[in-house]
């Protein structure tokens, strides 16, 4: 509450008024008539020996009349300002809803649900989750089949969207599965999102690649992805084979379609093109990158032993399923031809190292020094292949046409990096070259809290706050003043009358 006019409060003073007209006023006593005088003894008068307050509730009425009187003249007004109220909301990544990981954090939605929070489910659409679907959700015993597609990273910029008062409250929780991520990770998280990696055990089995060895056999490679790496498996089997085995009492059932080979296990299946011939790989390498060359070799000979798959090195590109382009010169435009019409090239070029030393986590769960990466940037459609531990692209995948362009930022060599003398490089070479559609689905390596959330904290702008609202308290003042009036009134009247 406020005044208009607070100079009026010292009208308040009156109240002196009434207490010094009842100090003044005593209260005169009952005449009782007596039949003499002769024997009362005379005695001083003791109006001004003891001072005494009388009818002391008749006394604030009238002073309370005086100070409402004041109140009335200061106009005062009642102000009330407006609170900003924010969206209080959690969001789940669909892979911990439907699946056993609900339960680490099944009592921290709880809470937050009594505390008055919502639940959506953190999908482009970002759909609400009523109550009695929860409900339901908890009492499951068995995890979902639902694919979840969605690139976490790319969600972020929408959810703050959405969300862009300092009182909103978001909580985020998402598993920490690399599959889950991909593109470019965003700076910056607004501070009042509070996001929440989940830790998950998922594996996953699926064919990577199938080679003919003979008419009647064949190789598998049988890739395995846990959240500390990914390995592979070889599976020597005769094409007639419909299962095989697999670690953990798990098998995978085969079928042949056509030239291809699908493979089946438990809820997730894969399908690859059974290869037959030969790979034709053409290396066009300018004299500085020489020395890139023997590791290249190196490693794609150990690719072969270990597929049993011949790799052809030939410098005929017009009919090469591969090109390592390890030339200064820019890409020429009949090799970009080839690349729409379904060949895969390798650009290597010997740019200007960008001084940054990184170190890059393999599909082993190991970590190869980088000490080089050229400058250049990837094209904007391009999807990063091998990362450093800072989530900056090594190696890029621009999908032309039929085939695909790779550009590479460092080397093979020490000058470069650890990659060609650790042993890593044929492990990572291997999926590129026996490519799996769909093997970013399978992939479920964890991702370090320091890769997967953003660097940095985003501050909120505060919204404008509200205009406060005023309302007048002067009728009511009065109305309070008048109403003690008449009761000071009724009881001076009836004091009168005593």
């Amino acid at each position: 509450m406020t005044f208009l006019a607070p100079y009026w409060l010292f009208a308040a003073s009156g109240i002196l008024i009434p207490v010094a007209i009842h100090l003044w006023n005593k209260r005169q006593g009952k005449r009782v008539k007596v039949g003499s005088l002769r024997w009362l003894e005379p005695s001083a008068s003791k109006r001004w020996s003891s001072i005494k307050l009388n009818d002391v509730w008749l006394l604030l009425l009238r002073c309370l009349i005086l100070i409402l009187l004041a109140v009335a003249l200061a106009q005062p007004v009642w102000v009330h300002q407006p609170k900003v109220q924010g969206q209080k909301v959690v969001y789940v990544g669909p892979e911990l809803l439907y699946s056993s990981a609900r339960a680490s954090i099944q009592p921290t939605l709880d809470s937050l649900l009594q505390r008055g929070y919502t639940l959506h489910s953190y999908t482009s659409d970002f759909e609400k989750i009523p109550q009695e679907a929860w409900e339901q959700l908890k009492s499951r015993t068995q995890d979902s089949t639902l694919s979840n597609q969605s690139n976490y990273w790319s969600l972020l910029p929408a959810l703050a969207d959405k969300y862009k008062k300092p009182q909103d409250s978001v909580w985020l929780f998402t598993s920490d599965q690399q599959t889950f991520f991909a593109g470019a990770r965003p700076e910056a998280i607004p501070e009042n999102i509070r996001w929440i990696p989940v830790a998950t055990t998922t594996t996953a089995d699926w064919l990577q690649a199938a080679v003919q060895t003979s008419p009647d056999s064949l190789l598998l490679l049988i890739g395995q992805s846990t959240r500390e790496d990914v390995s592979y498996s070889r599976y020597r089997i005769k094409a007639s084979t419909q299962s095989i085995n697999l670690s953990e009492n798990q098998s995978l059932k085969l079928r042949l379609k056509g030239d291809s080979l699908l493979a089946s296990t438990g809820n997730t299946s894969s399908q690859v093109k059974i290869q037959a011939e030969p790979l034709q790989v053409a290396v066009l390498a300018s004299k500085s990158q020489q020395a890139e060359v023997k590791y290249l070799r190196a490693a794609l000979q150990a690719i072969s032993s270990y597929t049993s798959q011949p790799i052809n090195l030939k410098p005929d590109i017009t009919n090469a399923d591969w090109l390592f382009w390890l030339q200064e010169e820019e890409l020429p435009t009949s090799i970009k031809q080839a690349v729409s019409r379904g060949q895969n090239v390798w650009v290597q070029q010997r740019a200007k190292s960008s001084g940054l030393k990184a170190s890059m986590a393999t599909a082993a769960g190991n970590e190869v020094l980088v000490r080089q990466v050229s400058t250049g940037s990837s094209a904007a459609d391009a999807t990063a292949i091998w990362t450093t531990q800072a989530i900056d692209a090594l190696l890029s995948a621009q999908q032309i046409g039929s085939g695909r362009l790779y550009t590479f930022r460092s080397g093979f060599g020490p000058a470069w990096s650890e990659l060609g003398e650790s042993g890593q490089l044929p492990g990572l070479l291997l999926p590129l070259l026996f490519p799996q559609a769909e093997a970013a689905r399978y992939d479920m390596r964890a991702l370090d809290e320091q890769q997967l959330m953003p660097t940095a904290t985003a501050t909120l702008m505060k919204a404008a706050t509200p205009e406060a609202e005023h309302a007048p308290l002067l009728k009511w003042v009065v109305l309070a003043a008048f109403m003690l009036f008449l009761i000071e009134r009724f009881i001076a009247g009836r004091r009168s009358k005593v």
